[in-house]
């Protein structure tokens, strides 16, 4: 669409208030992720997203100044309840290991709930230079942070090795989890079956990363 015209519907348009206003914010950013997941950030469109969410393309920038915002607030808001679940299962009184477990398994449940922002996260966000920016490496921090806490809380209760730097294992053990999603959003590996396939699925390379993250790969009773 040419952009005179685009400015045009842009000043037409005209946002609900109240609630109705934020469930199109909403509206708009779950077509967003939907949209990017499909096209790719660089090959979409505002009218595209204002396409998927069934809304005039002008209404788009009343909530959001450009695509980019757009990509921004989806990382800052959906990250954000992603932190929070993993800050609530690291600040828990369960077994440092079980707390790891329960990690692995919100990381790879995500992935099986909410593909689309999954890939958003890996391919648009995380593996471009919007990730090196100061809000998201404080996101990622936290993080880190909330995981090397269950690393040393496991060392302290005497679960895991003392001898080891907490920050190395958390760094093994969420770059282990990302390669594996990392897998599954570019289809290196494709998971026949169902729901409940894919959940058992999830379930088992959940507990065979931490198996090896805690005991290693090495035979037992091996020279």
């Amino acid at each position: 669409m040419p952009r005179s015209s685009e400015s045009t519907q842009q000043q037409t348009a005209t946002p609900e208030p109240g609630r109705g206003r934020t469930e199109k914010r909403d509206l708009i950013l779950d077509a967003a992720i939907t949209v990017f997941a499909r096209q790719g950030y660089h090959g979409a469109r505002v009218s595209d997203i204002a396409r998927e969410a069934g809304i005039a393309y002008g209404l788009v920038y009343h909530y959001f100044k450009n695509k980019e915002e757009i990509l921004s607030t989806i990382f800052d808001e959906r990250w954000g309840g992603f932190l929070e679940a993993v800050e609530t299962i690291a600040a828990g009184s369960a077994p440092a290991s079980d707390r790891l477990l329960s990690v692995a398994a919100l990381v790879l449940n995500g992935f099986q709930l909410r593909p689309d922002w999954v890939k958003v996260l890996v391919l648009e966000i995380q593996r471009s230079s919007r990730f090196s920016e100061p809000a998201q490496l404080r996101a990622v921090g936290r993080l880190l942070d909330a995981v090397e806490r269950v690393v040393r809380d496991g060392q302290a209760a005497g679960e895991f090795r003392s001898d080891i730097d907490a920050g190395v294992a958390t760094y093994l053990f969420m770059g282990a989890l990302d390669f594996v999603i990392t897998s599954l959003v570019l289809g290196v590996k494709r998971i026949e079956g169902g729901e409940q396939d894919q959940r058992a699925y999830h379930l088992t390379v959940a507990q065979g990363l931490l198996e090896i993250f805690l005991n290693g790969i090495a035979k037992e009773g091996g020279d």
